[in-house]
C-alpha cells in the first residue's frame, strides 16, 4: 500500500530549480542570435541580473509566506473585530 501526499513546497522547489537552470540556458540561446557588440553584452548582463533578482525575490517571498503570513493570519483570526485603519474620521 502506498500513500500519496501533496506537499506545496515541492512545487516551489521544482519551479525555483527550473528557473535557475532554464533561465541562463534560454538567455544564452537568445543572446547567441544577436551580433557581437554592446547590445549583446548588455542583454547578457541585465538578463542574468533579472534572473538573480527573480530568484532572490522568490526566496524572500517564500520565507515571508512561511513565517510572516501565517502569524498575521493567526492574529487576524484571533481578533475578528480588529480594524485595519488606525484613525477613523466621522
Amino acid at each position: 500500500m502506498t500513500t500519496s501526499t501533496h506537499d506545496n513546497s515541492d512545487f516551489f522547489v521544482r519551479a525555483f530549480a527550473s528557473v535557475a537552470i532554464l533561465g541562463p540556458i534560454l538567455l544564452v540561446m537568445i543572446a547567441g542570435t544577436l551580433p557581437e557588440g554592446l547590445a549583446r553584452g548588455q542583454l547578457i548582463v541585465f538578463g542574468y541580473g533579472g534572473i538573480v533578482v527573480a530568484l532572490a525575490t522568490a526566496l524572500v517571498l517564500r520565507t515571508v509566506y512561511g513565517l510572516g503570513f501565517s502569524k498575521a493570519f493567526k492574529l487576524a483570526a484571533a481578533n475578528p473585530n480588529h480594524r485595519f485603519a488606525t484613525k477613523q474620521t466621522a
